[in-house]
C-alpha cells in the first residue's frame, strides 16, 4: 500500500505539472477555468493518497519547520478574512475567470504539505524540475510560433500561448528560467558522468535558451525585466559570497544599494504614488499608468476602512466601485471601467486580507529566505542553490507590483516552496520510523472524504463550466435554454454571481433584435423572470455589490418591451446603485434610461447631466445627454450640448453620428 501510494503521488505530482498546457474551447474561461479544476483533481489525488500514505508510515508525515508554519497562519488568516469579510462565498468560491480565492489556497496548501513531506531526495527533485521545464519549453514553442503567426493553441491567447495573456506567461517562463539554469549549474556543478546526465545538463541549457527566447520576445514586461534584474542580482549576491577582496566589498556594496532603492521605491509607491506616477508616464504613457495609481489608491482607501482583515480574498471590485474614480472613462485613463484587482500584490493584499494578511503573505517570503540562507551559512547547501531559489523568488515579487496570481503562477510558486520546505524538513537518518498495518476502517473515511471533495470541489464546477457553454448556444428563449440556466446555477456555487451577470448579459442582447416580436411573450417573461430573480438572489447575499445592481436595472429596463410595470423595480435598483458606487456613469445613464420610458424627459435629462458633470471628457456620458436631448425636440439646447462635446474633443462627431443615426459628413 505504501508502494502504491508513492506512485500515485510522484505520478501525480508529475501530471499536476502538465496544468499550464491545459486549454479548452469548450469550456467557460478556456483558459483559466479547465486549468484550475485540472490542478484541483491531481492535488485532491495525490493529497488523498498522502493521508492514505501517512497512516501507515509515519517518516512521511509533516515535519515542523518555519515554513509550514507560516503558511499555515497565513491560511488561517485568509480564512478569518473570507469569514468576516464582505461576501464570504465569492471569497471561498471566486469565479471562473480567476479561480483564485479559498478554494485554490486550499489546495495550493495540501499541494506544499505533499511535496515538502514525500520528496526529501535531491534527485527527486531534479525529476520534477526537468519535467517542469520540459512543459515550459513545449509552452515557449507555442509562444514562438505565435510570434510568427501560427496559431497552435485555437482559441485567442492574447500573446500568452496556453496561458491565455501575455502576463501570465511571462511570469510562468520566469520560475521555469530560473529552475533550467538551476538544473544546470547544478549537473555541470557535480560533475555527474553517467550519459544521462550528461544529455540532462544539455537539456537544462536548452530549456534556459528557449523560455530566454520566449521570455524576451513574450511582451511580459514586468517578468522580463524582473528576470534580467534577478540575474543581476544573483551575479552580485555571487560576488558578495563567493569571491574574496574587492570583488566581495564590490558585490555587497551593489546588494545594499539595491536593497536601499527597492525599499524607497515601494515606500514611494505607497506613500507618494504622484512622484512615481508620474515618472513612469513619461515613460510609458498616461494610459498605461494612471488608472493602475488610481486602483492602488482605491485598494490604499478599502484598506482604511477595514485595516485588520480587509474586505475579504476575491472582493476587490467592491473597494473598486465604492472608491469608483470617474476619470476610468476617458480616453487618458484607457476607459477600463472594470477591476477586480489592483494589477499590485501590495495593494491587492492589503486591500482583500488587511495588514494581518499583508504581514502573513511578506513572512512567506521571509520564512523561505531564511530557510535557504541559514542552511548556505552552514554550509548545508551550496551557493547556486540558496542564489538562484532566492533571486526567483524576488523576481516573482517584483513582477507582480504590476501583475496578479493565477493558477500558473501560483502551482510554479508552490512548486518552489515545497522544494524548500523539503530541505527544511528532512529527516535524520539516525531515526527509525515504525510502520503500522493497513486499516480499512481509516482508509474507507479518507476514501468518503474523498468522494465528497472530488465531487463538489471538481466534477460539480467542471459540469457548471460546461453547462454554461451550452445555454450559450441553445436557441434564444427557449425551453432548453431556460432549463440549462437552472441547470448551470444548481450545479455548483462556483462564479455564481458572474455567470448570472453573463446570463443576464445575453438576455438583454437579445430582447433588442429586431425579430423579437416573434418569441411567444411567455417564453421571453418566463426567461426575464428568472434571471431577474437570480440576480435578486445575488444581492441579497452581497447588498454592496454595484454590478449587480447594475444587470438587474438594465434586465428590469429590457424588460419593458414585455412588461411595463417592471420600470418601479428598475428605479429602485438603479437608485440603489447610484447610492452604492455615486462616482459612476453607469448608474446614471441607465436610470435616464428607466426615465426615458416612465416618460419623465427632463428627470433623466437631468441624470444624463450629472453624468457629464461628474467627469466632461468621458466621451459616452456626452452620446446619452445628446441623445436625450434630441428627443426634448429642444433644437437650442441640441446645438448646445453638441458643441459643448465637440469643444472639448472634436473628434467625437463620428460617435455623435453614429448614435444619431446620421450619415455622411
Amino acid at each position: 500500500m505504501e508502494k502504491i501510494c508513492l506512485k500515485i503521488i510522484r505520478y501525480g505530482t508529475y501530471l499536476v505539472l502538465i496544468t499550464p498546457l491545459i486549454v479548452s474551447s469548450k469550456f467557460f474561461f478556456p483558459f483559466v477555468g479547465p486549468k484550475s479544476i485540472y490542478f484541483f483533481a491531481l492535488v485532491e489525488i495525490i493529497f488523498f493518497s498522502y493521508l492514505i500514505l501517512i497512516s501507515i508510515s509515519p517518516k512521511y508525515r509533516p515535519r515542523f519547520n518555519l515554513l509550514l508554519m507560516v503558511l499555515s497562519i497565513f491560511l488561517l488568516i485568509l480564512i478569518l478574512s473570507s469569514v468576516f469579510g464582505v461576501d464570504f462565498q465569492n471569497s471561498f468560491w471566486s469565479k471562473y475567470e480567476r479561480m483564485t480565492g479559498l478554494l485554490m489556497w486550499f489546495h495550493l496548501f495540501a499541494f506544499f504539505v505533499v511535496l515538502s513531506s514525500v520528496f526529501k531526495e535531491r534527485d527527486e527533485w531534479y525529476k520534477i524540475f526537468g519535467i517542469s521545464v520540459f512543459i515550459a519549453i513545449l509552452i515557449s514553442l507555442i509562444s514562438l510560433f505565435e510570434k510568427m503567426g501560427v496559431s497552435i493553441v485555437g482559441a485567442s491567447s492574447q500573446g500568452g500561448a496556453t496561458l491565455g495573456n501575455s502576463s501570465f506567461l511571462g511570469v510562468y517562463l520566469l520560475f521555469n528560467l530560473f529552475l533550467a539554469l538551476y538544473l544546470f549549474l547544478k549537473t555541470n556543478q557535480e560533475k555527474l558522468q553517467s550519459t544521462f546526465y550528461k544529455v540532462f545538463n544539455f537539456y537544462s541549457l536548452l530549456g534556459v535558451g528557449l523560455i530566454g527566447l520566449a521570455l524576451w520576445f513574450s511582451g511580459a514586461r514586468a517578468a522580463l525585466l524582473s528576470t534580467l534584474g534577478g540575474l543581476c542580482v544573483l551575479g552580485f549576491l555571487w560576488l558578495a559570497f563567493c569571491q574574496k577582496g574587492k570583488l566581495k566589498y564590490v558585490g555587497f556594496s551593489i546588494l545594499a544599494i539595491g536593497l536601499i532603492g527597492v525599499i524607497s521605491l515601494i515606500f514611494l509607491i505607497i506613500f507618494a504614488p504622484d512622484v512615481v506616477e508620474n515618472k513612469l508616464i513619461q515613460q510609458f504613457g498616461s494610459s498605461t499608468i494612471r488608472p493602475r495609481f488610481d486602483v492602488y489608491n482605491m485598494g490604499w482607501q478599502g484598506l482604511k476602512e477595514r485595516p485588520l482583515l480587509g474586505w475579504g480574498p476575491e472582493n476587490f471590485d467592491l473597494i473598486f466601485t465604492k472608491y469608483f474614480n470617474p476619470k476610468f472613462f476617458t480616453e487618458a485613463y484607457g476607459a477600463d471601467i472594470w477591476y477586480d484587482r489592483s494589477h499590485n500584490i501590495i495593494f491587492d493584499t492589503l486591500g482583500m486580507t488587511g495588514i494581518l494578511g499583508f504581514l502573513g503573505y511578506l513572512s512567506i517570503f521571509g520564512a523561505a529566505f531564511y530557510i535557504l540562507w541559514q542552511r548556505f551559512f552552514k554550509k548545508k547547501e551550496n551557493f547556486w542553490e540558496v542564489g538562484i531559489f532566492s533571486v526567483a523568488f524576488v523576481a516573482y515579487f517584483v513582477q507582480n507590483l504590476t501583475v496578479f496570481d493565477m493558477v500558473g503562477s501560483y502551482l510554479m510558486f508552490f512548486l518552489l516552496l515545497g522544494f524548500v520546505g523539503s530541505i527544511a524538513s528532512k529527516p535524520k537518518e539516525t531515526i527509525e520510523y515504525k510502520k503500522t498495518k493497513f486499516k480499512l476502517y481509516p482508509a474507507a473515511i479518507i476514501l468518503v472524504l474523498f468522494i465528497f471533495s472530488f465531487l463538489n470541489f471538481v466534477i460539480q464546477p467542471l459540469r457548471k463550466d460546461y453547462f454554461v457553454i451550452g445555454a450559450v448556444k441553445a436557441q434564444p428563449f427557449s425551453e432548453e435554454k431556460l432549463s440549462l440556466y437552472r441547470k448551470t446555477l444548481n450545479t455548483s456555487p462556483l462564479g455564481q454571481d458572474q455567470i448570472r451577470e453573463f446570463f443576464a448579459d445575453s438576455a438583454i442582447q437579445y430582447s433588442q433584435y429586431e425579430n423579437i416580436d416573434i418569441v411567444p411573450r411567455e417564453k421571453i417573461l418566463a426567461e426575464f423572470d428568472f434571471i431577474s430573480q437570480e440576480l435578486e438572489k445575488s444581492i441579497k447575499r452581497n447588498p454592496l455589490n454595484f454590478r449587480l445592481y447594475l444587470k438587474l436595472g438594465r434586465v428590469y429596463n429590457g424588460y419593458f418591451r414585455f412588461d411595463q410595470s417592471k420600470l418601479s423595480d428598475a428605479e429602485k435598483v438603479l437608485e440603489r446603485a447610484i447610492e452604492i458606487s455615486p462616482n459612476n456613469q453607469q448608474g446614471y445613464w441607465y436610470l435616464a434610461q428607466t426615465r426615458l420610458f416612465q416618460g419623465k424627459l427632463g428627470e433623466a435629462l437631468s441624470l444624463a447631466e450629472r453624468a457629464v458633470n461628474l467627469e466632461p471628457q468621458a466621451e459616452k456620458s456626452h452620446l446619452v445627454l445628446i441623445q436625450i436631448v434630441k428627443l426634448t425636440g429642444d433644437q437650442e439646447l441640441f446645438r448646445e450640448k453638441v458643441e459643448a462635446a465637440l469643444n472639448i474633443n472634436p473628434d467625437w462627431a463620428t460617435s455623435i453620428k453614429e448614435v444619431l443615426g446620421i450619415s455622411g459628413s
